[in-house]
């Protein structure tokens, strides 16, 4: 048996003592093998120690790490990608994404799945639908290993559609959205077919996406050129947990913590 732990999106910097508290809730509560996943739009949208921190995540024990549309928005980020080897999966859909870059195949613990990363269409890059990309790597599977999708996307109605569309492929299924940093309770489509819409966020307490709520607001809605600093304090984690054994959904929980 093997656990797949998806952790809410990374909002901002995190220390390190908090990424190892995190993973060690994770692993205790897993009970079994796991891979652990993560969203770290967050860090390519705010963080000025980006290579470091990506590095702090995968030294700590996360296995692999999703990114949307924020990863191609500035050359540093851009930079970062292009001179790491680091297991980090961009939106197949997003221009000069390709297979390498976007899927990948993990063998763990003698259970194997496909990973893949997608974008939707509400940033500011335009991409076409992530069907088109998918519709083709499922024409193309030739085995029964289950898929899991992590799209970066708020369309619900988009993502259940997307659920609807591969439950028929005879594989385990599994859809999570990564999109308004507010965890949504998963639930089974079919048969072993899973979907989170959203898996929530890892952020300061109290903060509007890491940032103090007077100091955005002044920012944001007086519109005064502020330079806005994550804030830092006890952090709030959202985490799902799906076990799988010979490649099917035994069971799953979701949690969130103070770290």
């Amino acid at each position: 048996m093997v656990a797949i732990a998806f952790i809410g999106t990374i909002q901002h910097e995190i220390a390190k003592d908090a990424v190892r508290k995190l993973v060690d809730t994770i692993k205790a509560k897993a009970t079994s093998d796991s891979v652990i996943v993560c969203n770290a739009d967050g860090l390519f949208l705010t963080s000025s120690k980006l290579g470091e921190q990506l590095e702090m995540l995968f030294d700590n024990g996360i296995d692999l790490v999703m990114v949307g549309e924020q990863a191609l928005s500035r050359n540093c980020c851009r930079s970062v990608l292009a001179k790491s080897d680091w297991p980090v999966l961009r939106g197949l859909n997003l221009p000069g994404a390709s297979a390498k870059t976007s899927i990948k195949y993990i063998n763990h613990k003698e259970e194997a799945f496909w990973f893949i990363s997608t974008c939707g269409q509400n940033g500011k890059i335009p991409v076409d639908n992530s069907y088109i990309e998918l519709d083709e790597f499922f024409q193309n599977k030739k085995d029964d290993l289950p898929v899991i999708i992590n799209e970066s996307s708020s369309d619900f109605k988009y993502l259940q559609a997307l659920t609807w569309r591969y439950s028929k492929k005879g594989c385990s299924l599994l859809i999570f959205g990564s999109g308004t940093g507010f965890m949504t309770m998963p639930s089974l489509y079919a048969d072993n077919c899973f979907l989170q819409c959203d898996t929530g966020s890892v952020v300061t307490e109290n903060t509007i996406f890491g940032i103090e709520p007077e100091l955005w607001w002044k920012k944001n809605i007086d519109r005064r050129p502020l330079t806005l600093l994550p804030k830092w304090g006890a952090v709030k984690c959202d985490y799902t947990i799906v076990r799988f054994e010979k490649g099917k959904i035994t069971d799953y929980f979701v949690e969130s913590v103070r770290i």
